[in-house]
């Protein structure tokens, strides 16, 4: 064999799979680099999975407690007072418009005509009547009450004008046809015609009766209902009635005794 055949034949048996040179560590390190580096990346992730956690539930205690003091707070806050006061200033301001005016030599009362209609003055004037004649004048008897009570349902009906017309027109032609003189009112309103097997309410005068009977029903449930649980930090009640008056207490003299209940808490009371 000649030594070309053989070089050849040497270079082909190098070539061949058995023969290939082994891998070293070295090779093997960029493989190595990105699974340390995957699962340092996985690692950083779920650390900072954990503080969006923490954070979201300290954002939530905080806004739980940050609620919690202001419903506490407004329990405690009087709007009756709050409108009083309201009240109160929208006068001083009346009286300090009233002493310019006078002090000018203007007629204070002229002026405030002139920002008002003649229909609208007329209109608050029957308003105003309205309600002197619907004032509370003071619980005397139920039936008194239920009296009150009657006024202001009868006050607030809309009665259909063009039923009431047509009837008056269907009662006035029986009237004539019996002889009987239309303009007696007594005509009009013959008891034998009035709540008739045949005389039913129109679909719309029922509804109107439901509509108002549930809007009765849902006022008494607003008025009487109940306030929520609230947990409260200071608790200095027995039950559920002497709550409710130390409620009404705190509510006039807590801006009173505030300082002195303070005092206590830190041991320095006079």
């Amino acid at each position: 064999m000649s030594p070309t055949k053989k070089g050849k034949q040497s270079t082909a048996n190098d070539d061949t799979p058995n023969n290939k040179r082994p891998r070293s560590p070295l090779d093997e390190e960029p493989t190595s680099t990105s699974d340390e580096s995957s699962k340092s990346t996985l690692t950083e992730r779920m650390e900072k999975l954990k503080q969006l956690k923490r954070r979201r539930a300290t954002e939530v205690e905080q806004g739980n407690r940050r609620d919690r003091n202001l419903e506490f707070q407004r329990s405690k806050e009087n709007p009756q007072l709050d409108s009083k006061q309201e009240r109160k200033r929208e006068e001083a301001l009346r009286l300090q418009e009233k002493q310019r005016a006078e002090d000018a030599g203007e007629d204070y009362e002229r002026q405030q005509f002139w920002k008002y209609s003649a229909e609208s003055v007329a209109q608050w004037e029957k308003k105003m009547a309205k309600k002197e004649s619907m004032a509370n004048r003071g619980f005397t008897d139920h039936t008194q009450a239920a009296h009150k009570k009657y006024t202001k349902l009868v006050s607030e009906l809309k009665p259909d004008m063009a039923a009431y017309n047509e009837r008056k027109l269907e009662a006035i032609e029986k009237a004539i046809r019996n002889g009987e003189d239309p303009e007696d009112i007594r005509a009009l309103s013959n008891d034998l015609d009035y709540a008739a097997v045949d005389d039913k309410p129109s679909k719309d005068a029922v509804d109107r009766l439901v509509q108002d009977t549930k809007k009765q029903i849902e006022k008494r449930e607003t008025r009487s209902r109940e306030r929520k649980d609230v947990k409260y930090d200071d608790i200095s009640w027995i039950n559920e009635k002497n709550r409710v008056f130390n409620q009404k207490i705190s509510r006039f003299y807590d801006k009173y005794t505030k300082e002195i209940k303070d005092n206590l808490e830190r041991g320095t009371a006079l």
